[in-house]
């Protein structure tokens, strides 16, 4: 089984890319809902992110308020760089978990969506990895709609990842979201060909 990585910076359409994939039959791990779940309450995760950043950081649910840890961190690399520790390694221990139980159930390709791929080091463990791209131009107005932003801070976020021009260079395959989705749809469906090839 091959895995591969999909990635791309905010507001470039990784989730429209990764439902392609779904709906062509190759199933998805995002990085996201694998994070959630190894800081879910009642986690060795979440109690440890508690001992090193106190209980405030929790709702009253007593489940992690993201929000709340996030204005912690932010601004802060000595809390950040913490955080990772706690979070990638279990992360990376569940994800791998996900991976063998989709090969015993016969999957030839799956796809882990991560924003994060190249910053983690986690591209080094792919079979390739899979790019999405868009002007930036594109890319401000999607969040502006989607969270309603102001485009100053869409622009410092952008800012804030990894060079763009960093990220082709070490991209296996690109897939270009600067069209429509039907021209979306058309890139992704060449490029599941082009994989389900190379399987073979």
């Amino acid at each position: 089984m091959s895995v591969y990585g999909l990635t791309g910076g905010i507001g470039v359409g990784k989730s429209t890319v990764a439902n392609i994939f779904q709906e062509s039959g190759i199933p998805v791990v995002l990085a996201d809902d694998v994070g959630r779940q190894v800081a879910a309450k009642g986690s060795d995760g979440l109690a440890e992110i508690v001992s090193s950043f106190g209980a405030d950081i929790l709702d009253a649910n007593g489940e992690l308020d993201r929000r709340k840890l996030g204005t912690l961190i932010f601004n802060n690399p000595d809390r950040r760089r913490h955080l990772e520790g706690i979070l990638h390694p279990r992360v990376r221990d569940l994800s791998q978990e996900l991976f063998r139980n989709l090969e015993q159930v016969g999957n030839q390709i799956v796809i882990y969506e991560s924003a994060l791929l190249y910053e983690t080091q986690r591209y080094t463990e792919m079979r390739g990895v899979i790019l999405v791209t868009a002007s930036e131009e594109q890319r401000i107005a999607r969040v502006r709609s989607r969270d309603g932003s102001e485009e100053v801070d869409v622009r410092k976020r952008i800012r804030a990842q990894m060079d763009e021009e960093e990220k082709l260079g070490l991209a296996d395959h690109i897939v270009d979201n600067s069209g429509d989705l039907q021209a979306l749809h058309s890139n992704v469906s060449s490029l599941i060909s082009e994989l389900r090839q190379q399987q073979e």
